[in-house]
């Protein structure tokens, strides 16, 4: 049931050492491996840690791809794979280190396959180890994908630190007798979750609470306040931290806060720069960085980390992660600079004109989490006979709460909300929303299901 991994600490290896997977899933199913690459569907295996950690500090290239994906995916990232390490064997030297690839479409488009340095991977597990203080005694409750790069931190680096990983299996993040189960029975003392899987852990606590649990990690910074308020009660002797990054340059900001910081913020400022990483802000006034900003300011976010990616594997070769010349990566993130805190407007590429006014799809979700009777939101916009429409997916924040009506969650938008912004139409889930291979809301099921009705 439990495997522990033997590998060395080094530079540039992968420093998984004596680190140990507790219930793990049985078995690991390859897309396909050879002697310099492997394609693994993402299963939740202590074996699956091994053999990638060892693929990895022989040199070679790992793609971890979602657990459920279609024989067809994996046959075509592998293909990908194969064909990058065949180039690339003359081109490089072999002590370029291995290459850990994750695929990531971002909130959309086609998957792009991000290429992570082994010894990029390390630097970011060493940090991880030194913030949160893991050892021996960790043990994290893993409730994302592994091929989401959330994983380094809430798996990886509490093995390499010789703590435990408790698997949560994530096709029962809504099963809530087992994720309680998880919590009463394995007694974590590190939890990390996306907005959806804190909803999922809060309906599953049922007012419970779990006094083991030190710190939790929020990667995204939208949970709703109902959210964060019932967190706080169910992890009432934990520190949270809210942590902003991206798979291509891994975290880089961090707010660390009280239980009660948390669940009173009306929304959770992303932070201030993690050691060694430095984070501007390009704005009409010019890139500043976020460390010298003084003035109120707005714009969008560029990051250099110490664990940036190498680029994207494309068609046999590295694709630069930014243009020529330039080592600052794009976030394509809008964020604000007001009261000495660094806030998060919305993704440029979610910005639109609708109605002849200029929207984003980021501030129209936030607005609705932010009356307190939404707890997930996912809105888009779809042209019908010639007109645009602004559609508005959302659920009840907490299983003792009811999905409020259109009528209801109208006025108390419109409060947030200019007239033009408002969505023109809204589709009430009763059920939690289906989630993609990276645990995020899946806006092509979304709307599926809303078809289907």
């Amino acid at each position: 049931m439990g495997s522990t991994t033997k590998s060395t600490i080094g530079t540039g290896r992968l420093a998984v050492s004596a680190g140990k997977v507790v219930d793990a899933v049985a078995g690991i199913r390859e897309g396909r491996a050879g002697d310099r690459f492997g394609v693994y569907r993402a299963v939740k295996s202590g074996r699956l840690v091994d053999e990638c950690a060892e693929l990895l500090n022989r040199g070679g290239v790992v793609a971890l791809v979602p657990a459920a994906s279609s024989e067809s995916y994996v046959e075509a990232i592998a293909e990908q794979i194969e064909f990058f390490v065949r180039s690339q064997a003359e081109a490089e030297p072999a002590e370029r280190g291995g290459i850990l690839a994750l695929p990531t479409s971002g909130s959309t488009g086609a998957p792009k396959l991000v290429a992570l340095p082994v010894a990029g991977i390390e630097r970011f597990v060493r940090w991880g180890a030194a913030y949160f203080g893991f050892g021996p005694l960790t043990v994290s409750l893993s409730l994302s994908p592994w091929n989401f790069d959330v994983s380094l931190l809430d798996t990886w680096a509490v093995l390499a630190a010789g703590g435990s990983v408790v698997v949560a299996d994530t096709a029962r993040l809504h099963d809530t007798a087992y994720l309680a189960g998880r919590l009463r029975d394995h007694c974590p003392t590190f939890v990390q979750v996306v907005p959806s899987t804190l909803d999922a852990l809060v309906n599953a606590a049922d007012g419970a609470s779990y006094a083991s649990v030190r710190d939790v990690v929020l990667t995204g910074g939208v949970a709703s306040r109902a959210s964060r308020i019932s967190a706080a009660r169910m992890f009432p002797r934990a520190k949270f931290h809210n942590v902003y990054g991206a798979t291509e340059i891994n975290d880089c900001l961090i707010e660390t806060m009280s239980a009660v910081q948390f669940a009173e913020t009306e929304t959770l400022p992303l932070g201030s720069p993690i050691d060694g990483c430095e984070v501007f802000l390009d704005s009409d006034g010019g890139t500043q960085s976020v460390g010298h900003l003084h003035a109120e300011a707005e714009g969008e976010l560029l990051v250099r980390t110490p664990w940036m990616a190498l680029g994207y594997i494309t068609d046999g070769a590295l694709r630069p992660l930014t243009a020529p010349g330039d080592d600052l990566y794009p976030m394509k993130d809008q964020a604000s600079w007001s009261d000495g805190h660094l806030h998060y407007l919305g993704r440029r590429d979610r910005t639109l004109k609708l109605r002849g006014q200029r929207i984003n799809l980021d501030e129209i979700e936030q607005a609705a989490r932010r009356t307190e009777a939404v707890g997930m939101a996912c809105a888009w916009v779809e042209e019908t006979g010639g007109a645009q429409q602004l559609h508005l997916a959302y659920t009840a924040p907490g299983p003792e709460h009811q999905v409020p009506s259109g009528l209801r969650l109208r006025l108390a938008m419109s409060a947030r909300l200019p007239a033009f912004a408002m969505p023109n139409l809204l589709h009430p889930f009763t059920a939690p929303f289906p989630l993609n291979g990276n645990g995020k809301p899946d806006l092509s099921s979304i709307k599926s299901r809303i078809e289907s009705e």
